[in-house]
């Protein structure tokens, strides 16, 4: 049997594709226009519904801005927990996103070195694919909920006005990296002319003063004390001093929420993962002694009343999505008119996470529910992010953006987002909730110190940006 195409079956196809105009046609229109542009859908001109029952978080305010969103959003669910408890916090409160990006930063050098140390004393070849992975994630600026909680619990977080940075994290990460590299060479060479680890401990801890001072001189160094002045809600000037980042989260924020409360929740419906159990990703963490991402696997059917659970109590939701196969999806609703084909509908969840047809890319902080009549959720609303650059709503940024930009620009809404409760279903990966909202079953089973583990390449263990 012969699989190779022939000038007999090319002929066919031509002349079956020729018969039909609307081919031609469509092939007169995506040469000379832009095929994602031209698959479009177009706004809608209906009259919104009337507003249904609704479960809404308190005192949403303006998003952080600043850093990567999961430590933007992680702020963001501890600035609405904050202002529960300081009645008289400034309405444009923020904290310092790059407060905690720069101790991610160190944080993570650290963790590569031992971890790269590690790997060579485990005797894993250096071409081996966790080398590899680790070498191709040498400085992310992507993250997880367990390096937020890492983050948080070691330095705590202070005001925005009191730590900015400079923004050029796209450089430093060059720097870094190559340097990273260099350095896991230099133990690489070490562990062969020894034949055993002893020494890594020793050349790591010379490594890193170089790392730091790259660190120090792109982002300046957070201050070790500061004070914070501000004016509250009635106008009255106020200045706290001999703050600390640690300080100002266990005094001032109380611990609150408290983070070892939280749990982590996912969705994972391929037939490889079972509900129930737990899952930790190897090599997720950017601390030495730090979490690594764990979760606890439950289906869609069980999540989605824990999430409006939440919502109904007042505390918002952190949830892992993916937003750019959800969106392409949605927006791209005229590719059968002009293809003849379907996109984005003919795979499963579970298929799609097989296929790698999706991924984990955005984290985002749910603030709303819409509830039927019969109390069942309709649509969720997310907090709107500050730290795109895009202006308008999304349809208005998609009809006017051509090609790639769109698919590279779908991440960075700058509106607040509305997520029927199918795509929910559908793009969800992971929620974040205090244990409180949780049922006793699913909590046990989350509480348990059974795990089983993933390969850090998993699609579970993708970075968020």
């Amino acid at each position: 049997m012969s699989f190779a195409l022939t000038s007999e079956q090319l002929a066919e196809w031509r002349r079956e594709f020729y018969d039909e105009p609307c081919n031609v046609l469509a092939q007169n229109v995506c040469t000379t226009h832009d095929p994602y542009k031209m698959c479009l859908k177009h706004a809608s001109t209906e009259l919104p519904a009337p507003a249904p029952n609704k479960h809404a978080v308190p005192g949403e305010g303006k998003a952080t801005s600043g850093g990567p969103a999961w430590i933007s959003t992680g702020l963001d669910l501890l600035r609405l927990e904050f202002a529960k408890s300081f009645k008289s916090l400034p309405a444009d409160f923020e904290f310092s996103a790059g407060y905690l990006l720069y101790w991610h930063k160190l944080e993570r050098c650290n963790y590569l070195l031992h971890e790269a140390a590690q790997l060579l004393m485990r005797c894993e070849p250096v071409d081996g694919r966790k080398f590899r992975y680790l070498m191709h994630h040498v400085a992310p600026d992507g993250g997880n909920w367990q390096m937020f909680v890492n983050l948080v619990k070691k330095y705590g977080v202070m005001p925005k006005q009191c730590y900015q940075t400079t923004g050029r994290v796209h450089h430093l990460n060059v720097m870094l990296s190559s340097k990273l590299r260099e350095f896991v060479s230099v133990l690489h060479n070490r562990f062969i002319f020894d034949g055993d680890g002893s020494a890594l401990p020793g050349l790591i801890a010379e490594m890193m003063p170089q790392l730091y001072k790259v660190l120090n001189i792109v982002l300046g160094e957070p201050p070790q004390e500061f004070k914070w002045t501000y004016y509250d809600s009635k106008r009255s000037y106020q200045c706290l001093e001999h703050l600390s980042g640690p300080s100002f989260y266990e005094e001032l924020l109380k611990g609150e929420p408290k983070l070892d409360e939280m749990l982590c929740l996912g969705h994972d419906p391929r037939l490889s993962a079972g509900y129930a159990h737990n899952y930790e990703v190897e090599l997720s963490s950017n601390m030495v002694g730090g979490r690594l991402q764990r979760y606890n696997n439950q289906p869609m059917d069980v999540l989605l009343p824990i999430v409006v659970a939440s919502l109904a109590g007042g505390r918002a939701v952190w949830l892992v999505h993916d937003l750019k196969t959800q969106t392409e999806s949605e927006k791209l609703s005229e590719f059968p008119l002009l293809f003849g084909l379907e996109v984005g509908k003919g795979l499963t969840k579970a298929e799609r996470m097989l296929y790698k047809e999706t991924k984990r890319n955005r984290v985002l902080l749910l603030t709303q529910v819409s509830l039927d009549a019969e109390q069942e959720p309709l649509e969720f609303r997310t907090m709107a992010p500050s730290s795109s650059a895009l202006g308008g709503s999304l349809s208005t940024v998609l009809a006017n953006l051509q090609g790639e930009d769109i698919k590279s620009r779908l991440l960075k809404p700058k509106t607040a987002l509305r997520i029927k409760t199918e795509a929910l279903r559908e793009y969800a990966f992971e929620i974040v909730v205090h244990s409180s909202f949780v049922p006793p079953d699913v909590l046990g089973a989350a509480t348990r110190k059974e795990t089983k583990e993933l390969p850090p390449w998993d699609i579970m263990g993708s970075f968020l940006d």
